[in-house]
């Protein structure tokens, strides 16, 4: 008989479910929270990738209505995007048509279609992306790129 009254209060604590959602709370909190910031911190560098790219197009747009001018170009690409002082690097090549691409040759050269060689701007921007927290295997900050290329009257 005494065991069993000793036992009722440990049968009581366990049969009480008074505080369950509390303590699953607690114990889910630390992952609700790593989500969020993960997903704040890999949002905010995708919308800076995106800039990255609408930066790099603008300047290749410039470059194709305009033709090759580093000021317009720079002022466009600097107006093409929120980030402040990009860094952007302008090449000037010509180049042939081909299947995936444009293959580069000297200006002058006649292409295999008999046409000659176009001239093309290839337009690169990066930028970097800092993190809000250090996540393990990711260098911190990330060096974001986007290169656009258009042919040039």
């Amino acid at each position: 008989m005494i065991v069993a009254s000793a036992l009722t209060p440990i049968r009581r604590l366990l049969a009480d479910k008074s505080g369950a959602s509390a303590s699953e709370f607690v114990l889910i909190l630390p992952l609700f929270v790593l989500l969020i910031t993960a997903t704040i911190d890999f949002g905010g560098m995708v919308y800076r990738q995106l800039q990255v790219g609408s930066a790099a197009r603008a300047g290749a747009s410039y470059a194709a209505a305009k033709g090759y001018n580093v000021a317009g170009i720079t002022a466009a690409v600097e107006g093409g995007t929120t980030i402040e002082s990009p860094n952007t690097a302008l090449t000037e090549t010509c180049g042939c048509p081909a299947a995936g691409g444009v293959t580069e040759v000297t200006c002058g050269d006649t292409c295999p279609d008999d046409e000659p060689a176009g001239t093309y701007v290839t337009v690169t921007v990066n930028a970097d992306h800092d993190f809000i927290f250090s996540w393990p295997g990711l260098k911190d900050p990330t060096n974001l790129s986007s290169t656009a290329r258009v042919r040039i009257p």
